[in-house]
C-alpha cells in the first residue's frame, strides 16, 4: 500500500511541476511485463500453497528466486534511468534479507508494540501469510526486514529495502512526467 501511496503522490507531483504522463511514450521502460510478473506469482503464493501438493518449504525459495530474476532483469533492461539505481538498492537489500530467512521476509518485534498489527500476527504465524516469518531479534538480519510502521492508509510494516523502492518509484514517475530537455549540439 506504502508503494501506491508514493506512486500517487508521485503523480500529483508530476502534474504540479506540469508535466504529463503521455511523455512516457517518448521513452518507455524495457521488458515492462517482467515486473508484472514477478509480482503476479508473489501474489500467488498463499494460492500456490493450497494447489500444489508440497510444502511451502519445498518451492518458496524456487519462487522467490524467479521472482527476483524478473525484477533483476527489469532494472538491468533499465539501468540508464537515475531512479533505477535506487531500485536495484532496494531489491538487493529485501532478497538478501528473504534469502537470509529461509526465502520468507522476516517481520521484526516491533510489530508486537501496535495493536493495529494483531492481524498481521495472526496471520503470519497461524501459516496464512507464507511468504512471511517472526523473527526475533536475534533473526537473521533482522533490521533489513519488515521494521518501519506504517500507519497511514491501510497499517503495515516496511522494510529499508521497501523505503527505496519507493524512492526509486517516485523518483522514476518524475523522470517519465517531467524529463529533462536534451541539448542539441551547436546551442550555447
Amino acid at each position: 500500500m506504502m508503494m501506491l501511496a508514493c506512486l500517487v503522490l508521485s503523480i500529483i507531483v508530476g502534474y504540479a511541476r506540469r508535466g504529463k504522463l503521455s511523455h512516457y511514450l517518448e521513452n518507455p521502460l524495457r521488458g515492462l511485463w517482467l515486473p508484472i510478473v514477478a509480482y503476479a506469482l508473489e501474489f500467488s503464493f498463499g494460492a500456490l500453497e493450497n494447489i500444489l501438493p508440497w510444502p511451502p518449504s519445498s518451492w518458496l525459495g524456487i519462487a522467490v528466486c524467479v521472482e527476483y530474476a524478473l525484477i533483476f532483469a527489469f532494472v538491468w533492461l533499465n539501468r540508464a534511468r537515475l531512479s533505477f539505481w535506487a531500485i536495484a538498492a532496494g531489491s538487493i537489500l529485501n532478497f538478501v534479507v528473504i534469502a537470509a530467512n529461509g526465502f520468507r521476509m522476516p517481520i521484526s518485534p516491533v510489530v508486537y508494540d501496535y495493536p493495529q498489527f494483531a492481524n498481521i500476527i495472526e496471520r503470519v504465524g497461524g501459516g496464512e501469510m507464507v511468504e512471511y516469518v517472526l523473527v526475533g531479534w536475534d533473526g537473521p538480519l533482522w533490521w533489513l526486514g519488515d521494521t518501519i510502521p506504517v500507519l497511514f492508509i491501510t497499517p503495515g510494516l516496511a522494510s529499508i529495502g521497501d523505503i527505496a523502492l519507493a524512492v526509486g518509484v517516485f523518483i522514476l514517475i518524475q523522470e517519465i512526467m517531467c524529463p529533462k530537455k536534451r541539448e542539441t549540439k551547436g546551442e550555447a
